[in-house]
């Protein structure tokens, strides 16, 4: 058996991923976070929530519909596809999880000195958790796609075009050099989820652009505001005289501005008013709506669209 619970007998998969960090007895929700910290902000309606959630229902039952139609009495497992759906899903839900870890951790009450260098450090690993997550998602339901439209989809047996699933499959690309047109399977079988992410696509669009810039070029945190609501008893645990210099290296942050036009060059980009500049604290929750619309959304097209002889799973 390897690391995604499966043999090589086809059709022979466990119900759900074997992923500890997830329960889907529990409503499937990611969460994170501290009860002192969550205290906090709801004494302060105006402090920005400082954990996010991910709902994961809908693609656990993806994933059991998936299972599901890899049985030989439906779709079977040609090609190994559903290994290569359940590991672009178990990939997805790692990087919902670093980004809810993150997202926590820059902005908690830890007993240690914060600096600007660690902020980057979450907020980079964040827009890569984000970018990598659609990344993820997008090499999933092409193999589920596959397996019912191969012409349709990219080849989960063919190292080329693994290589090349990525979002633009979804989305399409009208405005590069070259432009690209969406893959045609998703029309046919994700066409509500593609209709989202075309719909959300500035906001895709921004998240894999600082992604790109975090990652190659340099920082994209320009500055932003420090929480002033420690848990009872913070500061005197650490010993700390009450003066605001002895304390400021131990705030977190409360809002992170993100870099605006971070691919031009410095001195031509906009320069934005402080109440128009965009915050991480905004990005993220926006981002875990898409996450919430595409997988109610995939779950609705899989349901309509992958053809099932029996839609149950036999024992």
């Amino acid at each position: 058996m390897n690391n995604y619970g499966r043999t090589k007998e086809l059709g022979d998969y466990p119900l759900l991923p074997l992923l500890p960090l997830l329960n889907y007895h529990d409503h499937a929700v990611l969460a994170v976070g501290s009860v002192e910290s969550r205290r906090c902000a709801a004494e302060d309606a105006t402090l920005p929530k400082v954990s996010v959630q991910f709902e994961l229902a809908p693609f656990a039952a993806l994933d059991q519909l998936a299972l599901i139609a890899s049985q030989n009495y439906n779709l079977g497992g040609a090609g190994d596809w559903f290994g290569e759906f359940r590991g672009g899903l178990y990939g997805f839900y790692a990087r919902l999880y670093g980004v809810q870890q993150h997202y926590f951790d820059v902005h908690a009450w830890l007993p240690r000195v914060r600096v600007p260098t660690e902020t980057e450090y979450h907020l980079a690993s964040i827009l890569f958790q984000m970018d990598s997550a659609l990344e993820c998602l997008t090499f999933a339901l092409n193999a589920l796609g596959w397996v019912v439209l191969p012409t349709g989809f990219r080849d989960v047996t063919d190292t080329k075009e693994l290589k090349r699933i990525g979002p633009f499959d979804i989305l399409g690309a009208p405005s590069k050099t070259r432009p690209l047109a969406p893959l045609q399977g998703y029309s046919q079988i994700f066409p509500t989820i593609q209709g989202v992410w075309q719909s959300e696509s500035q906001l895709i669009a921004r998240v894999r652009e600082l992604h790109d810039v975090s990652k190659h070029r340099q920082t994209i945190f320009v500055g932003g505001m420090a929480r002033m609501d420690p848990p009872d008893g913070f500061y005197e645990a650490l010993g700390l005289r009450k003066d605001a210099a002895s304390r400021a290296s131990f705030w977190p942050m409360a809002e992170i501005i993100l870099c605006n036009d971070p691919k031009l060059p410095a001195a031509s980009r906009t320069r934005h008013a402080v109440p128009d500049q965009e915050l991480l604290e905004d990005l993220v929750p926006s981002f875990a709506a898409l996450i919430r619309t595409s997988g109610a959304t995939a779950l609705e097209d899989a349901q309509a669209n992958i053809p099932l002889k029996d839609t149950r799973l036999r024992g």
